[in-house]
């Protein structure tokens, strides 16, 4: 039977509160005796902050039918004991169920139910926080999903959201996926909660996607009493080094999805007719050439690639030999030495000649002028910044069923190219305000890089979910469309199995 909503006579369901809170405390009431024991079920578990949880069970024993049932609990950091917070009575069969609506639950807590002298065992919920995250640039201009990144001081990035429950002065992390099979994470930055839940981190890139090989952003809330390690959805960026103007690299599209072509192109400033090598590298290799293609009007130039993982691409102009210092002047001629002068004729014999003069002596030469300067030879080879082009993996997906009875589950199959085997992969709700994905269910590719997920589903009306493979080093993340899974209800009878 439903939960009874006592509009208008509050003061009685406080007694019968207080009565059924007696009875557990050990005041148990006449015929109590013909009641043998109580169940309880709470589905799901765990959940995220202010997401509907369905409470069921049965009352084993004679005249099980109508009797008032009292929910307790103790959230966390509650002082003192459990406390009741609503009541309903058992249908024909001794079933009842309790339904908590969006929003009533939001920290950890336990459950019991008591009813005709007996009490349920206590059962555990576990409940995640709501983080939202969003990423700003410089200048404030903001970076979604998907959006090219750079790496040094002159870009600083502030990932900022709030977190429901908030607590002034949890621990929250900014992180980095670092696993080969997305489940893996690194710390990069951390920050501390203000009371009314907003946290703000600002990072500066040091490492770009091609380093590494992944560019998966989250946020996660430490653990403490109040929730258990809550992360927000990851993000894939493209984080990539500063151009060089002197031979620029941009793509096309960025990030792409496995088995799409895409455009690298840009401008060497040396002009036309230069010869441009294209490097490639992936997670699992060091660059390589793959390309090679000669610039066109003004520098341009362009390639096609089509990438199967996340690449890092980088240009590199033709290496000219280099000439280490400018050519040497040549030195001036020598100039000619001034010629010897005559020697004076011997005079005849008798009277003795006049004695010669001299002859005058050669002027020297004038001093070659030095040769000019050579120029410094041009430089060796010129390569571009590390390109990174993201490459989303390509997910299918099918639901078994999009309208079930409360209860029921619903299995979520498909296929991930390229090979994804043993990576983990998650199913998504969206929350009540329609603003935020939060993890429901996690598992594994399985063989042959197929996947199949079984969720059951309690609340009812519509649920809203989705499958990701969260991003990794060889391929950035991937979504599928999202499935609006209707929940009819059912008698709480039908709900709680035969046994309890």
């Amino acid at each position: 039977m439903r939960t009874k909503r006592y509009a208008g006579a509050a003061a009685l369901a406080a007694c019968a509160l207080i009565a059924v809170s007696a009875v557990g405390a050990g005041a148990a009431p006449r015929h109590a005796h013909h009641f043998r024991a109580i169940t309880i079920h709470v589905q799901p578990n765990p959940i995220t902050a202010g997401d509907p949880v369905t409470i069921f069970g049965r009352l084993f024993g004679r005249r099980h039918a109508a009797r008032l049932v009292v929910l307790f609990h103790r959230a966390a950091e509650q002082r003192g004991g459990y406390v009741p917070v609503q009541t309903t009575h058992t249908d024909s069969t001794g079933a009842y169920e309790f339904t908590r609506a969006d929003g009533a639950v939001l920290t950890n807590r336990s459950w019991f139910v008591a009813a005709a002298g007996v009490r349920s065992r206590h059962v555990s919920e576990r409940v995640f926080a709501q983080v939202t995250v969003n990423v700003t640039g410089p200048g404030g201009v903001s970076e979604p999903n998907g959006s090219v990144l750079q790496t040094g001081p002159g870009y600083t990035y502030t990932f900022a959201g709030t977190i429901t429950p908030g607590k002034a002065g949890a621990t929250v992390v900014l992180q980095r996926q670092a696993g080969a099979n997305g489940n893996n994470w690194a710390t990069i930055g951390r920050t501390t909660m203000d009371a009314a839940g907003n946290y703000s981190i600002p990072h500066v890139f040091v490492i770009p996607s091609s380093q590494n090989g992944d560019a998966t952003i989250r946020v996660l809330l430490r653990n403490d009493v109040r929730n258990i390690a809550s992360p927000s959805d990851p993000l894939s960026y493209e984080i990539e080094q500063t151009q060089n103007q002197s031979l620029t690299i941009n793509a096309k599209n960025n990030p792409i999805v496995e088995q799409d072509s895409d455009t690298i192109y840009g401008v060497d400033a040396a002009g036309a007719g230069q010869l441009l090598t294209l490097y490639a590298r992936t997670y699992r290799h060091a660059y390589g050439p793959v390309a090679t293609t000669h610039t066109g009007t003004g520098g341009t130039y362009s390639f096609t690639v089509t990438p199967v993982y996340n690449t890092a691409y980088r240009v590199v102009a033709a290496s000219t030999p280099s000439v280490p210092s400018g050519s040497t002047g040549t030195t001036g001629s020598t100039g000619t030495t001034g010629g010897t002068g005559s020697t004076g004729s011997t005079g005849s014999t008798g009277t003795t000649g006049t004695t010669g003069t001299t002859g005058t002596t050669g002027t020297t030469g004038t001093t070659g002028t030095t040769g000019s300067t050579g120029t410094t030879g041009p430089k060796g080879a010129n390569s571009s910044a590390v390109l990174f082009i993201g490459v989303a993996a390509a997910l299918t997906a099918q639901a078994s069923a999009t309208t079930i009875n409360q209860g029921q589950s619903v299995t979520f199959s498909g296929t991930v190219t390229p090979n994804k085997t043993g990576h983990a992969i998650y199913l998504e709700r969206l929350n009540v305000a329609g603003n935020a994905w939060h993890v429901i269910a996690v598992s594994s590719v399985g063989s042959n890089s197929s996947y199949s997920i079984t969720q059951p589903f309690f609340a009812i009306g519509t649920e809203t979910v989705r499958v990701k493979l969260p991003g990794g080093p060889d391929n950035q993340g991937a979504v599928s469309s999202p499935f609006a899974i209707t929940v009819n209800a059912i008698p709480a009878a039908s709900l709680v199995p035969s046994s309890g």
